[in-house]
C-alpha cells in the first residue's frame, strides 16, 4: 500500500521526509497547490498522511468521501509534529494503526478517537473477519455496558471482550452445533434462484506459499487430458531471559527453585439434474441423460442412471442445510452472532463471519468464472451458508492455473489452495470416481479438496456442465502466541509483543511477568498467572486453552524461546492449534549493548544452572567454548546455592585466553538498579555476580576501547 505524504510548509516537508526515508512504500505528493496534492494523494494512494490543519483537510476531502470500506486512511499531523490524528478510516482503512506508526517515527502522540480504541476494546470491524448487521448499534451497546449475548457455533480465537458480553452458548463441534446454539441462530429462508452476492470482492487473494495461489497467478503445468472432467480436478527456564532458577532472579524473575518462563449432510440439491451430453464429472457423458443428476463417472453407463444418488445433482433426495436451524428468534436484546450460516438480521443483531468454510472446486479446462461462481453461490445458498465465511477455494495442483477458478477466488477475496493428487486420493469421500482417478490421479477433487485437513462435508459434490463444487466446514483452530517481553524496560518491548497481548483472550505466565504487562491487556482478558515451579502447568494450560479455540498469549521474559517457556509449550502443542513466536530482546543482548560491542564476532550462550543439565555436561560445554575462543554469555552464573561454579568456569576460560581478557558483568539490564562492571578473566570477583546478572567473557581478541568492550569483526581495515 502506497502512503501519500502531503505538506504545505518547510517544517511539514521535513517531517514528511522522515516518513519517506523510513517507509519504502511512501512518497511525497506534490502539485501546483496543496489542495491538488491532497486530492491526488487521495485518488492514487491507499493511505494519506497530511501535514496540514485538520480543518483544511476536512474541507478539501469532504467532496471526495465515499465509503469507509474503500476510502483511503487519512492521518493528519500538526506543524510541530506533536500529534498524529487518525482522521478517516480508523478501523476499516487502518488509520488508527497508521497514526501509531507515524507517531512512533516522529516522536509524536497518536490521537485515536474511535470509541472502542479509546477504552481499550476491540472494534467489531477490526477483528479481521467480515461483519454484518447492526455493527454500530451493537458496538455502542458493548461500550455502554449493556448486556450483549454472544452466540457462536464454535469457540473461535477472538480477543478479550468485556464482562457485559455474555458468552452463553458455545459448541466446540463446529460441524454440529448444540441445540441451544442452533436455536439461537435461526436460518433465513433463501431463494435458491438468487445466488448470494460475492463477499469481499476487492480483498486480497491469497499468499504466495507453495500450494497457495494468488488469483492472478498461473502455473504452466496442469493441462487436462482430452475429456477430463470438472472434478479432475529451558526447560531450565532459569535465565535472565526465561525466568528463574536456583536462588536468585534472572531477568526479573526469581530464585532457586525451578524453571521459570523467562452432518455430514445427506444431500445437497443441485439445480442441474441432468447431463445433456456435455462434460460431466469424470469425463464426457456419452449421450445419455442421468435420472438423478449429473453422473459422477464421466462416461455414463447406459444412458440413464437408476435413480440413485448422482455426484452432481440431488443426493439422497435431501438438501444440505449447513447445520442451520429454523427455530429460535431474537428475544429483543442485543446479540453478537459468530456463525457461517445465513441468519435473519435486525436492528439489535450483528454477525461475525468466521473463516470456517472451504469450497472444493473441480473443473474442465477453460471453465468460465461465471459458471464456477454461479455454481458455488447456489451451493452455498441452498445450504444456508454465508459466502463471507469462505476461508479459501481448494482444488488439485492441476488446477493451480485455471483462470476461471482463480477469477472466482479473486472476486471472493480468498486464496486458491491446491494439493497434490496423491494427497487428495488419501481423503475418504462419499462419491469417489474411478474415471476421475484414471484422469487426474485422485478419485475426487471437489469433495476431497474441501475435506482435506479435517473438515466435515456440508455440501456434497454438485455439478454444472464444466464445474463441480463441494463445501466443508472446518473446526476453529486456536492460537497460541509465545511472547517474549524483553529484558524489562517497556521501550525494549516489541510492538508485535504488544499487539499479541492485545489480541489475546487468555494470558498465561509467571506472576511477576504478567504484572509487567497488565496495563496492556484488554478489559475482560482472562489471566492465568502462577509462581515459580509451575512451569509445566503453565505450558499445559496455555496449550489446553488454545486447543479449545482460544486466543492465548504465553509470556516470558527476554525472548521466550531462550531458556524459557517456548520449548516446554511446543512440546505439548500438536497440529490442532496455530503457534506464533514473538521474539524479544534478550538479557544477553541488552547486557552486550550496555557493555559496548562484545559479541561482534562468534559467541555462545551458556547456562551455568545445573537444575536440568548435569554439571559434567556444563563443564564440557564451557571447555569447548573456551578452546574455540568464543565470546561466552553466561546465564544463571551464580546463586546462593551455587557459589563455586562461576569461579571454576573463569579458571577454564583463563587457561585458554590472556589474563587481561575483558569480562563484563551487567546486573538488572534495562531495569531499576542497573549496574555495569568491567574486569578481566584474571581479576573478576565472583562475589559481585548474582542471578540478576549476565556475565560476558571476551575472546582472546576482545579489548576495551574507551571503557567499552569490543570484539573485532575481523574486517580487513581493522587488521
Amino acid at each position: 500500500m502506497t502512503v501519500g505524504l502531503v505538506a504545505a510548509t518547510a517544517a511539514g516537508r521535513r517531517h514528511a521526509r522522515i516518513l519517506a526515508d523510513a517507509w519504502p512504500h511512501a512518497r511525497l505528493v506534490e502539485s501546483t497547490g496543496v489542495a491538488d496534492a491532497l486530492r491526488t494523494a487521495w485518488t492514487e494512494c491507499g493511505a494519506v498522511v497530511a501535514f496540514l490543519a485538520t480543518g483544511a483537510v476536512v474541507r478539501i476531502l469532504a467532496p471526495l468521501l465515499g465509503d469507509k470500506r474503500t476510502d483511503p486512511a487519512v492521518v493528519v499531523v500538526d506543524e510541530a509534529a506533536r500529534h498524529a490524528v487518525a482522521l478517516l478510516g480508523g478501523h476499516a482503512g487502518g488509520a488508527n494503526t497508521l497514526a501509531g506508526e507515524v507517531a512512533a517515527l516522529l516522536d509524536a502522540r497518536p490521537v485515536v478517537t474511535t470509541a472502542t480504541d479509546a477504552v481499550g476494546l476491540p472494534g467489531l470491524d477490526a477483528l479481521g473477519w467480515p461483519v454484518e448487521g447492526a455493527v454500530a448499534a451493537v458496538s455502542r451497546a458493548i461500550l455502554d455496558g449493556e448486556p450483549v449475548r454472544l452466540l457462536a457455533d464454535a469457540t473461535w480465537p477472538l480477543p478479550a471482550l468485556p464482562p457485559n458480553v455474555l458468552i452463553e452458548t458455545i459448541a466446540n463441534d463446529a460441524a454440529t452445533p448444540t441445540d441451544a446454539a442452533t436455536s439461537e441462530i435461526p436460518a433465513t429462508p433463501v431463494d435458491p434462484a438468487v445466488p448470494s452476492p460475492p463477499a469481499g470482492a476487492d480483498g486480497a487473494a491469497g499468499s504466495g506459499v507453495a500450494g497457495r495461489h494468488r488469483a492472478h497467478g498461473a502455473d504452466p503445468d496442469g493441462a487436462d487430458p482430452d475429456g477430463a472432467d470438472p472434478d479432475g480436478a529451558d526447560p531450565d527456564g532459569a535465565d535472565p531471559d526465561g525466568g528463574t532458577s536456583d536462588g536468585g532472579t534472572s531477568d526479573g524473575g526469581t530464585s532457586d527453585g525451578g524453571t521459570s518462563d523467562g452432518g455430514t449432510s445427506d444431500g445437497g440439491t443441485s439445480d442441474g439434474g441432468t447431463s445433456d451430453g456435455g462434460t460431466s464429472d469424470g469425463g464426457t457423458s456419452d449421450g445419455g441423460t442421468s435420472d438423478g443428476g449429473t453422473s459422477d463417472g464421466g462416461t455414463s453407463d447406459g444412458g440413464t442412471s437408476d435413480g440413485g444418488t448422482s455426484d452432481g445433482g440431488t443426493s439422497d433426495g435431501g438438501t444440505s442445510d449447513g447445520g442451520t436451524s429454523d427455530v429460535g428468534t431474537s428475544d429483543g436484546g442485543w446479540r453478537l452472532l459468530v456463525t457461517d450460516r445465513i441468519v435473519p438480521l435486525d436492528e439489535r443483531t450483528a454477525v461475525l463471519r468466521p473463516p470456517s468454510l472451504v469450497a472444493g472446486i473441480g473443473s474442465s479446462r477453460g471453465v468460465a468464472a461465471a459458471e464456477v461462481s454461479a455454481l458455488l453461490h447456489r451451493a452455498l445458498a441452498d445450504a444456508g451458508l454465508a459466502p463471507a465465511s469462505l476461508r479459501c477455494l481448494a482444488s488439485v495442483d492441476l488446477k493451480a492455473d485455471e483462470e476461471g477458478i482463480l477469477a472466482t477466488a479473486r472476486a471472493l477475496g480468498v486464496p486458491l489452495e491446491t494439493r497434490p493428487a496423491a494427497e487428495l486420493a488419501a481423503v475418504d469421500v462419499p462419491h469417489p470416481s474411478e474415471v476421475v482417478r484414471a484422469v487426474v490421479g485422485t478419485p475426487s477433487v471437489a469433495e476431497a479438496a474441501a475435506l482435506a485437513g479435517g473438515g466435515t462435508l456440508l455440501v456434497p459434490k454438485t455439478a454444472s456442465a464444466m464445474a463441480t463444487v463441494a463445501v466443508a466446514r472446518h473446526a476453529p483452530r486456536g492460537r497460541l502466541a509465545v511472547v517474549g517481553l524483553g529484558p524489562g524496560a517497556p521501550d525494549l518491548r516489541t510492538p508485535r509483543a504488544v499487539a499479541e497481548l492485545r489480541r489475546a483472550a487468555v494470558v498465561v505466565g509467571l506472576d511477576q511477568y504478567v504484572d509487567q504487562v497488565r496495563d496492556l491487556l484488554r478489559p475482560g482478558t482472562r489471566v492465568l498467572a502462577s509462581g515459580l515451579g509451575a512451569e509445566e502447568e503453565r505450558a499445559r494450560a496455555a496449550v489446553a486453552e488454545a486447543t479449545v479455540g482460544q486466543a492465548v498469549a504465553l509470556v516470558g521474559s527476554g525472548d521466550a524461546g531462550v531458556y524459557a517457556m517456548a520449548s516446554p509449550a511446543l512440546e505439548y502443542a500438536d497440529g490442532r492449534i496455530d503457534v506464533v513466536g514473538v521474539p524479544g530482546v534478550t538479557a544477553g543482548l541488552a547486557a552486550a549493548a550496555l557493555l559496548g560491542a562484545p559479541i561482534g564476532h562468534d559467541h555462545v550462550y551458556l547456562s551455568l544452572s545445573d537444575l536440568h543439565t548435569p554439571w559434567e555436561v556444563i563443564e564440557r560445554r564451557v571447555a569447548a567454548a573456551a578452546e574455540a575462543d568464543l565470546v561466552a554469555l553466561l546465564y544463571n552464573p551464580r546463586s546462593r546455592a551455587r557459589d563455586w561454579q562461576l569461579g571454576a568456569v573463569l579458571k577454564t576460560f583463563a587457561a585458554h585466553r590472556p589474563p587481561a581478557t575483558p569480562v563484563g558483568v551487567v546486573r538488572n539490564a534495562s531495569r531499576d538498579g542497573e549496574q555495569v562492571h568491567l574486569a578481566t578473566v584474571a581479576t573478576l570477583d565472583p562475589a559481585v555476580v548474582d542471578m540478576y546478572s549476565v556475565v560476558v567473557v571476551g575472546s582472546s581478541q576482545t579489548r576495551v576501547v574507551a571503557g567499552r568492550m569490543v570484539t573485532p569483526r575481523g574486517y580487513r581495515w581493522q587488521r
